[in-house]
């Protein structure tokens, strides 16, 4: 019978243990505060940056959010980005994605320091990723990681593909899962029959994006399914599985919403505690 992850709880583990941290560093005199920016009304990032802040104010961060028109130019969002760092006390900032086409995100994006980077997306910080000197990790490889823990599923020898080789979640992943002792292969827009790679994963992991892309046949009988992509149709969330059609053939499965969406956010916290912790 498949397992489905229950990601509200793995969340909720994590944000009670980040909760006593908050209250030992404002004992330190250490405030973690978390600094957003969202830019235009693209409906996902509006959602994720509201449970961003519902997360902060339940364990005690501060969170700071600018948001800003799509038109914005990219020269000014610069300036915004410098001003806040030199203003805020900030122990984490991120640049809520996707930006506006116009925006070149990744120069926007090295404008951040990476000392308080808590999406890991700077050149630097992911130069540490290649080079596994990383003290923080990306936060949605990061959940998929802390899911794969909680359910005790050893990735050594495993046959581990990742759909989609995004800034968010594919790549960043890949990087991590080097360091690991399983068998990694990516599928993205360019590969041809992804299905024939995807039938033979032990774990196929998603963050495409787009609705409906995993449907059942197109994984083998027992695989660990998860489920980090997120679209939205008609003003509903959805992943990228067949949710209904994959948990008649996975072992393993998570659904979204609530599944890695809630952990992605508590890593998120906990990477801006980890950069407080550094303050000390």
């Amino acid at each position: 019978m498949v397992k489905i992850v229950n990601g509200k709880k793995i969340a909720s583990l994590i944000l009670k243990r980040l909760q006593v941290e908050v209250g030992i560093l404002k004992q330190q005199g250490i405030n973690p505060k978390l600094g957003v920016f969202l830019i235009g009304d693209d409906q996902p990032s509006h959602t994720y940056v509201e449970k961003k802040a519902e997360a902060c104010q339940q364990i005690g961060v501060d969170f700071v959010l600018k948001k800003y028109p799509d038109d914005i130019k990219e020269e000014e969002l610069i300036k915004e980005i410098e001003n806040i760092q030199n203003t805020e006390n900030l122990t984490g900032l991120i640049v809520q994605l996707p930006l506006p086409k116009h925006i070149d995100y990744q120069k926007v994006i090295n404008f951040i320091n990476p000392q308080i980077d808590v999406d890991c997306l700077t050149k630097t910080n992911l130069e540490k990723l290649i080079r596994s000197d990383y003290a923080i990790e990306p936060p949605t490889p990061g959940a998929i990681l802390e899911i794969l823990k909680y359910r005790h599923i050893d990735l050594k020898g495993k046959k581990v593909v990742l759909m989609g080789t995004g800034a968010l979640v594919g790549k960043p992943l890949a990087s991590l899962l080097t360091h690991t002792e399983a068998k990694v292969s990516t599928c993205d827009k360019f590969t041809k029959n992804p299905e024939e790679i995807t039938r033979t994963a032990d774990i196929l992991i998603s963050g495409v994006g787009q609705y409906d892309l995993i449907r059942g046949d197109m994984i083998k009988q027992g695989a660990v399914v998860i489920d980090a992509g997120v679209s939205f149709v008609d003003g509903k969330m959805y992943g990228d599985i067949n949710f209904e059609e994959i948990k008649e053939k996975a072992s393993l499965v998570t659904p979204t919403p609530g599944g890695v969406g809630p952990i992605t956010v508590a890593k998120l916290i906990e990477n801006t505690i980890k950069c407080a912790r550094e303050q000390v």
